[in-house]
């Protein structure tokens, strides 16, 4: 009996189980039905796209050179250091050594006490002139003696010893002709010579210092002649007319000084024919003309008047480069990837289109770059906005002409 009900009882709760299932299905089924019966219909609706907004400038053609620019220092064509090959007690420098002023070519700058060679010299013409007064005495004894001889009143003897006094007396000549010329040159070193035309820069030296051989007694520079040493890169060298012919690139040169700015014209003395191996850089020498009328820039003159072209100033430099037709300056930004610009493409009213134009990168000047664009559509304005998923033909809407809009429109009133 107890195993009959055991399955009995089994066979209930499979049954149980059995109709909850169906129930729920049957739930499910109903339930979708209802939901689908009483579901809300959605209509397709067009979805208008925002138009993105895009800053735009009007681009001129660029007809002049183009500016190749670097810095550097301003540092004279010569700068060298007063030295005397001999030491020796100063015994007198020139004024322009003494008040750091101007001096010419051949001036004497430096004299250091020369007593003890001017004596040596003064000993060696003397002894010179003893010997030639000999050597005339010997020169007329012999002359007498060879007639003598050919008379046959005369020895052969003699004759032969005033030969010998004659070759003596003139090899010692020589000699001291040798000393004169030797004492002659350390006189000379006990001077120093202006090489040039030229100012003093700095004075290391006194009257009555003493200096040894090679000790620096000034220094001195050309006063009339400043350059600029720049590093120009093989890309810009390329873009320089002339640039391996001596005043040929012309240039000009800023220098700020004391709040003002001033320009000079320059023009390209010289190329270092090596390239830097570290920064692959060409070194170019940029000389001023007139360094002692500059242009001021600004509108302001100062009391002291208008400096020179002052040494270890810093100096911009900008030397043109070649003129290329179709040219035009554009912000370095706006050049898109695979060498093209984009420009807009009015249509009407504020709206316009994307429009993608080659362009040849010819020069980057900084966040300039100039570009060769060939056919310029008249009247586009170039985009500067920078756009993501851009395509050629997308529409655009000219962030310029919605502000005017905007600010020509009538007030509304309350």
């Amino acid at each position: 009996m107890k195993k009959l009900f055991r399955v009995i009882a089994a066979i209930i709760r499979e049954s149980l189980w059995v109709a909850i299932a169906i129930a729920c299905v049957f739930g499910g089924i109903m339930g979708y039905r209802y939901l689908g019966d009483n579901r809300e219909v959605v209509e397709l609706a067009a979805v208008e796209r925002p138009v993105a907004l895009v800053e735009t400038a009007l681009i001129e053609p660029f007809n002049m050179p183009l500016p190749v620019r670097a810095e550097g220092f301003v540092q004279p064509y010569r700068q060298i250091s007063l030295s005397t090959s001999t030491g020796g007690r100063i015994a007198d420098l020139h004024p322009a050594v003494i008040s750091l002023g101007e001096f010419s070519a051949g001036d004497i700058l430096v004299q250091l006490d020369d007593s003890a060679e001017r004596a040596v010299l003064l000993q060696t013409e003397a002894n010179m002139a003893a010997t030639q007064a000999r050597l005339d005495l010997v020169l007329s004894q012999l002359d007498r003696t060879t007639s003598l001889r050919e008379r046959g009143v005369a020895s052969q003897q003699a004759l032969d010893q005033l030969l010998s006094q004659e070759a003596e007396l003139t090899a010692s000549l020589n000699s001291l002709r040798a000393a004169r010329q030797s004492a002659e040159i350390a006189l000379d070193n006990k001077r120093v010579i202006a090489p040039f035309d030229g100012a003093v820069l700095s004075k290391d030296q006194e009257v009555g210092s003493v200096v040894g051989s090679g000790q620096s007694i000034a220094e001195i520079y050309t006063q009339d002649r400043m350059e600029v040493l720049i590093p120009v890169r093989e890309a810009d060298a390329a873009l320089i007319p002339g640039l391996f012919q001596d005043g040929a690139a012309k240039a000009r040169v800023t220098v700020q000084f004391a709040g003002q700015v001033y320009e000079w014209d320059a023009s390209v003395a010289r190329v270092d024919p090596a390239l830097d191996r570290r920064t692959r850089t060409l070194s170019v020498s940029v000389a001023l003309d007139n360094i002692h009328q500059p242009r001021l820039l600004n509108d302001q003159a100062l009391a002291n008047g208008t400096p020179p072209a002052l040494i270890n100033a810093f100096a911009k430099v900008e030397i043109d480069g070649i003129t290329q037709p179709d040219t035009y300056a554009i912000p370095s930004t706006a050049l898109r990837s695979g060498n093209q610009i984009w420009v807009f493409d009015p249509a009407q009213d504020d709206l316009g289109s994307l429009l993608a134009l080659e362009a040849r990168p010819l020069h980057v000047d900084g966040e300039t770059t100039y570009v060769s664009v060939k056919g310029w559509p008249e009247g586009k304005r170039l985009i500067s906005t920078s756009l993501a998923a851009a395509s050629p033909g997308m529409q655009l809407r000219d962030i310029s002409n919605v502000q005017m809009a905007g600010a020509t429109s009538p007030a509304v009133s309350e």
